[in-house]
């Protein structure tokens, strides 16, 4: 897949993401079924703090070679995301200590159109570099191992993709608020 087509994807991935803002309550934007499940603005956040604070600015480091190094693998999950192209459907996956002890608290459902659209506009320009880049230098994935720009690209649409099941999940669990 070239990288005007994993746009592409990245594209639809937050289209839906946007559609989906126009029909949340704030109570149910809010909602927390339990200590342990996200609100919906939880995971709006997490979403779009990801895709700006690691997988956009992952490809700008690789793309800008610091932080990394020439070469490196990815390791098997890695290659298994990769391979089929996503994340397994129902797999769930607990964040590294570090991060998943900061709080997550959410904004407005206006905010988070603007983050979308800011989300979509920095990955638009990433294309052309993304494309011509020769994809040898790499930083390093806590979960996936060494990836290059490209690939963490196509991470930020995988990781983005992967959250709908889950949003679908939150909303389902918020339909009686």
């Amino acid at each position: 897949m070239n990288t005007t087509e994993i746009y592409l994807k990245i594209e639809e991935v937050f289209a839906d993401y946007s559609k989906s803002l126009e029909k949340y309550s704030p109570s149910q934007f809010d909602f927390k079924a339990d200590e342990e499940t996200w609100s919906l603005v939880q995971m709006y956040e997490h979403v779009c703090v990801t895709s700006k604070k690691f997988f956009l600015a992952k490809t700008k480091r690789c793309l800008e070679r610091r932080n990394g190094q020439e070469g490196g693998e990815k390791n098997s999950a890695g290659e298994n995301v990769f391979k089929y192209g996503g994340f397994p459907p129902k797999m769930k996956f607990k964040m590294p200590a570090a991060v998943a002890e900061i709080p997550i608290f959410g904004q407005s459902v206006d905010h988070y159109k603007k983050e979308i659209d800011e989300i979509l506009s920095s990955a638009k320009l990433f294309i052309e570099a993304v494309e011509s880049d020769l994809g040898t230098y790499k930083t390093q994935h806590p979960a996936l191992g060494m990836l290059n720009a490209k690939e963490w690209f196509h991470s930020l649409e995988m990781h983005s993709r992967h959250h709908l099941n889950q949003k679908v999940e939150l909303e389902a669990l918020s339909a009686h608020v």
